[in-house]
């Protein structure tokens, strides 16, 4: 979700803020009738004006936030979204920072840098003081790189190259002290890192006889632990900055560890101890990070081509350019030109240190999964598509099989068919968790035995998604993540979080003591920069718990004895965008139907919240809406939940024009915020309602084989569910769909003729073609989004060929009496612009009312902002005058001949 702002400064946002709310709590103490006059509908340059945020960012201490304040629609020219909001969370003041992109804080965030053109484009280093905002100049010729705990700005600068002394070209580490400007430099430099706070170096000196790697005090003397005997040699290294241990490579040839504690120097391993196989030689190598063994690829041996000899270049034949399909390739020739091919793969190896054993785990076009932090290897496992590709085009998610390997013996064994996503080893190494999407069951490989087991079905709940209505195979809940120790995993089931016991000594233990599914209430990891997989015991966890009958949210801690503390909780969804270095402080935003995505400071655990922006005080000034949910019986005999929105001033006396327009499932969405935007595709919800529309929002779910006949069942019986209420009235309901809706709408309006107009955007009308089509943006075929994926057919067109056809408004268009808005462009990616033209041209064979709307050179979506804004004149203008009963808009009388196009909209309205 996207996030807004609109002021200056955060005092005057304050001041907004709280003169925002009191005007709108004075207007809600007026009666309605009253309220009608103070307030006014959204218009054409309301859903223009309204703002997001750009960048919310918190400083590493948590006393400062950054953002920006731009136009929901981008706009290069804007000149607002240029500024830098500078907040301090303190004084609640604003340093603003105009024409900056962005800031870096050093000296404990008691000063920033930034860079700044100036009048003659010159680009400078700027240093400011916080909290006063005094600038000076940074001068120097070395980039300006201040280093946390220590006075100095550290950084690498390129010397040029002495033609007269001959002297190559070299970088240099530029060291200068802050205060006094004294500096000294460290030549030769390649990789470096600090350490001990940063009082420390270690880095890399280039020399001709070959790099050494030295350390010490940032200001020296150094040492030398390693200095390589063969030319150029090393060229990185890691470290462990705690342990003061790191290790590196020569050449993928020779691994060392180091201790700069112990100042010592190891060689683990020589890759000439490996004996490698005859006519064979060595691709790539790595180390795993256990340095118990080693992952490698082999490849025949090739002879070493003379550099001088230069291949004679094959030039292709241009007088003409032939596209050959073949029925058995791999891909057909629309994914071949927009395939990215990887470097060559080639037969993969492990060879273990210890027993010195080389052996053959996976073909070159497997997929390796080796437990690279096992202190001892017994297997690997790999994946393999191969048998599946051939099906690539039908299939929503490439398959594969699952392969075991010893790696004493060299012996496979399958361990499962069908799967989707891959393995992932625990923390230890030791076992491979798994999700089988046949089976609909976790299991476990014992790393040290192959042997696979159940994990999942001790529970006694599903930990697949039960609702999933889609052909391919229902994904799992998901892993919530490990312990540090690597014998649990943690996963969910539709609700709670289980501790899994890998050892197997114990049953499944629900984490969350069952509070989730005794309330009806999903627990999830939140996510944010301090999101983790791997949990100590002592780890607490934030997690948001949404509650599925009234959609509120809550922002909770949990923690591995699984009690949950609540930090904040309210009708809203929450979204965290960052917490600080030192895990005090955050930032966040929260929504709902009346509120906007505004950004909050707050202390970690949510308390002493601060509201820094007001970006859309002008919300007070319109007519605005609410939301609720509402619940009938659908045609299936089934509950089915929706989202009715209704003007702020609704009276249920009166009969409202009601606008129903869906996609799948929208429930969930019952607190998120509708800024009132032009249409890119389907009406912006807030602009209808707060010219006067009720708009109705059912959730769909799908019978496979039949989606068409479900959008009925749900759609229709909720929009008679509201007849039967008195909130929608006969003859003055519209329907609308886009995309996927775009076909449930076609499809509806074969069946029924409870809606007084329908539009129809980028539909797919006929079945048949639209699976024999491919998608203009991937060049995908179409097949796998009806076998597999969001079309929900689940067979082939020549296995449901009954169903396909049943499933095409195009064939049925001679039921349809409900005057027609198609909107489809010419340049659309997704769905073939000649499906909405067919509806067009049947319609107008049949002669039933229908416009047809082309923005040419327009995609599935409109990205123009005057396209946009036509479309949304247009749209209101065809729902005003069906369900409205204004005056009928010329263009609808008339059309727009080549002649008038651009020239004459008739956009105005003609006497009846």
């Amino acid at each position: 979700m996207k996030n807004s702002f609109f002021s200056y400064l955060c005092l005057a946002v304050v001041l907004l803020s709280y003169t925002s709310a009191g005007a709108q709590q004075k207007a809600k103490d007026q009666p309605a009738e009253q309220q009608s006059h103070l307030l006014k509908p959204l218009d054409i340059a309301a859903c223009m004006s309204w703002k997001r945020v750009e960048s919310p960012d918190i400083s590493p201490t948590g006393r400062w936030v950054t953002y920006r304040i731009a136009p929901m629609e981008y706009n290069s020219d804007d000149k607002e979204s240029k500024i830098l909001h500078l907040f301090d969370s303190r004084t609640r003041k604003e340093i603003v920072l105009p024409d900056v992109e962005q800031i870096q804080y050093y000296d404990a965030d008691r000063a920033v840098y930034y860079e700044q053109a100036d009048t003659a484009g010159n680009m400078k280093t700027i240093l400011m003081s916080l909290p006063s905002g005094v600038k000076t100049e940074w001068t120097y010729k070395e980039s300006f790189c201040p280093v946390e705990g220590v006075p100095y700005s550290v950084s690498v600068s390129n010397v040029p190259e002495d033609t007269v002394n001959h002297i190559p070209s070299f970088d240099c580490l530029v060291v200068r002290h802050l205060k006094t400007g004294t500096a000294f430099q460290i030549d030769s430099i390649g990789y470096y890192t600090l350490y001990n706070q940063n009082r420390s170096i270690l880095f890399i000196r280039k020399q001709a006889k070959g790099n050494a790697l030295c350390y010490g005090p940032l200001v020296g003397p150094y040492r030398t632990i390693y200095q390589s005997s063969v030319k150029k040699g090393l060229s990185s290294f890691s470290l462990d900055k705690e342990q003061m241990t790191g290790e590196f490579t020569v050449k993928d040839s020779l691994w060392y560890n180091f201790s700069l504690k112990n100042n010592t120097c190891d060689l683990v391993f020589d890759r000439k101890e490996i004996v490698i196989p005859a006519g064979m030689e060595l691709v790539r190598a790595s180390l795993s990070s256990s340095q118990k063994f080693l992952t490698m690829e082999l490849r025949p041996y090739q002879e070493k081509v003379n550099k001088d000899k230069k291949e004679e270049e094959i030039k292709p034949d241009k007088s003409f350019e032939l596209e050959l399909w073949t029925w058995d390739e791999y891909e057909v020739p629309t994914l071949q030109t927009r395939s990215r091919y990887s470097h060559p793969q080639y037969s993969k190896y492990i060879y273990d240190i210890a027993s010195q054993k080389l052996t053959e785990v996976a073909p070159g076009y497997a997929d390796l999964l080796e437990p690279d932090r096992a202190e001892e290897i017994h297997y690997v496992l790999y994946t393999d598509e191969t048998p599946y590709r051939s099906q690539k085009d039908w299939l929503n998610e490439m398959p594969f099989d699952i392969y075991s390997v010893n790696v004493h013996t060299g012996e496979k064994q399958l361990v499962g068919r069908s799967y989707r996503t891959r393995p992932r080893w625990s923390m230890n190494g030791k076992w491979a968790v798994m999700y089988d999407p046949i089976a609909q069951v976790w299991n476990k490989f014992d790393g040290k035995t192959g042997e696979v087991t159940d994990i999942s079905t001790a529970i006694g709940y599903p930990i697949f998604e039960e609702a999933y209505d889609k052909p391919n195979p229902a994904p799992a809940y998901g892993i919530a993540g490990w312990t540090a120790d690597g014998n649990n995993v943690l996963i969910y089931d539709a609700y709670d979080w289980w501790k899994i016991d890998l050892t197997g000594e114990r049953q499944p233990e629900c984490i969350t003591k069952g509070y989730g599914r005794k309330n009806q209430r999903s627990i999830r990891k939140m996510t944010s920069n301090i999101d983790k997989e791997v949990f100590n015991p002592d780890e607490t966890v934030i997690v948001s718990v949404w509650d599925e009958n009234t959609m509120d949210e809550g922002i909770y801690s949990l923690d591995m004895k699984g009690r949950l503390k609540k930090l904040a909780e309210g009708p809203y969804i929450y979204s965290i965008h960052r917490f600080s270095d030192n895990q005090k402080y955050c930032i966040w935003n929260r929504q709902n139907i009346s509120e906007f995505r505004d950004l909050w400071w707050s202390k970690s655990d949510f308390s002493d919240p601060i509201r820094i922006t007001n970006a859309n005080p002008q919300q007070s000034e319109y007519k605005w809406g609410t939301a609720k949910l509402v619940e009938w019986t659908n045609y299936e005999n089934k509950p089915n939940k929706g989202i009715l929105y209704l003007p702020e001033d609704y009276d249920a006396k009166k009969e409202y024009p009601v606008l129903v327009q869906f996609y799948e499932t929208h429930s969930g969405g019952l607190n998120t915020y509708h800024a009132p935007m032009l249409s890119s595709a389907m009406a912006d919800v807030m602009y209808f309602v707060s010219n006067g529309y009720i708009v109705f929002m059912p959730d769909v779910h799908f019978t496979i084989g039949t989606p068409g006949q479900s959008s009925y069942d749900a759609v229709v019986s909720g929009t008679k569910y509201l007849i039967e209420q008195g909130i929608a009235h006969p003859g003055k309901i519209g329907l609308q769909g886009h995309s996927w809706s775009g076909f449930q709408t076609s499809y509806l309006v074969t069946k029924t003729d409870i809606f007084a107009c329908a539009n129809i955007g980028a539909p797919i009308t006929d079945m048949v073609t639209g699976y024999l089509g491919i998608r203009g943006g991937s060049g995908l075929p179409r097949y796998f989004m009806y076998e597999e994926w969001q079309s929900r057919m689940g067979k082939s067109l020549w296995e449901a060929k009954d169903k396909y056809l049943a499933s095409s408004a195009i064939v049925e268009a001679d039921k349809i009496h409900t005057p027609l808005l198609i909107w489809h462009n010419d340049k659309d990616e997704a769905v073939a612009y000649e499906q909405g033209r067919a509806l067009y041209l049947a319609m107008r064979r049949l002669q039933r009312p229908a416009w047809h709307l082309n923005y040419k050179g327009e995609g599935h979506f409109l990205g123009n902002q005057a396209a946009q804004k036509d479309w949304t004149i247009r749209m209101k203008q065809f729902f005003d005058y069906y369900l409205k009963g204004t005056k009928e808009p010329r263009w609808m009388k008339e059309g727009i001949h080549l002649r008038e196009r651009g020239i004459d909209q008739k956009y105005d309205l003609l006497e009846k």
